[in-house]
């Protein structure tokens, strides 16, 4: 009698364990942070013991979780830290730009684009969100008053988060919320589109250069191959579909990793920060 008590409690415990509503994330936060720093610097680690650069990628870290990935009043913290670190213009508390959602759905609530305007849940809450990573990136660099520097450096960052977010993804049918596409659209709300757009603002003075040319070029070719898939009968439907797609996406990410960094280095409003 005695063991089966206990059975029976250890029974109910499991029960009682798999009642409880399992929260499901797509890449956790380090994961982010990686992906961010990596497209951000070639060589990361020259910066390993530098506590002032160690500070401001931690900043920008802290915006892009808030504007991007924060929900269920989450993030105290990091609003506290950009605070502390005299970013402006910015909410004290993080229920100002919260809202309450269940595990990755949060995506369909942030992750449909840097301009979309008709967010649910958000759509009074994703300006202040943005103003968020803008104003720390404002903070970090000397955009020397140019504010759409400023606006598509902060969308670069936005769009790295999204697309390890496609990464991630485990199946072709949206089960986790929903987020921007990669690419191949016909109306050029993926994700590509929107990195050519941004990088032509952040980097205007290399349009010549042969590491412009060959990242636009191939970011063009790319998108060539997706609309092969997204604009085939029925779009990415077919596990078959899915697996070219999410090959094309890792390549994404690699091209711009390989890329970007060097072209970063160039810039005056980074290389001052970070290299000089």
């Amino acid at each position: 009698m005695k063991y089966l008590k206990y059975f029976s409690l250890l029974l109910c415990l499991v029960f009682f364990i798999g009642a409880i509503p399992q929260t499901t994330y797509a890449y956790n936060r380090d994961d982010h942070d990686k992906y961010r720093v990596e497209v951000l610097f070639k060589n990361f680690k020259e910066l390993e013991h530098d506590k002032s650069a160690q500070e401001k990628i931690k900043a920008l870290g802290c915006a892009a979780y808030l504007a991007i990935d924060q929900f269920n009043n989450n993030g105290q913290k990091d609003l506290d830290f950009l605070l502390a670190y005299g970013v402006k213009g910015i909410p004290s508390d993080v229920s100002a730009i919260s809202f309450n959602a269940s595990g990755s759905t949060h995506r369909s609530h942030t992750h449909r684009g840097w301009d979309f305007q008709l967010y649910s849940l958000t759509r009074e809450l994703w300006p202040v969100r943005k103003q968020i990573l803008l104003n720390t990136a404002g903070t970090i660099f000397d955009f020397q008053g140019n504010e759409a520097k400023n606006n598509s450096f902060c969308a670069l960052i936005y769009y790295i988060h999204i697309l390890a977010d496609h990464m991630d993804d485990k199946s072709y049918r949206q089960e986790n919320g929903f987020k921007m596409d990669v690419g191949g659209r016909v109306d050029k709300e993926d994700i590509i589109h929107e990195l050519l757009k941004h990088i032509e603002v952040v980097f205007a003075d290399q349009k010549r250069t042969h590491k412009y040319r060959s990242l636009t070029s191939k970011l063009e070719g790319y998108n060539s191959s997706l609309a092969k898939l997204v604009r085939s009968e029925g779009g990415i439907n077919t596990d078959e579909k899915f697996r070219e797609k999410q090959k094309y996406t890792k390549e994404l990410m690699e091209l711009l990793t390989r890329y970007l960094p060097e072209m970063f280095k160039e810039e005056r409003f980074f290389y001052d920060v970070f290299y000089k």
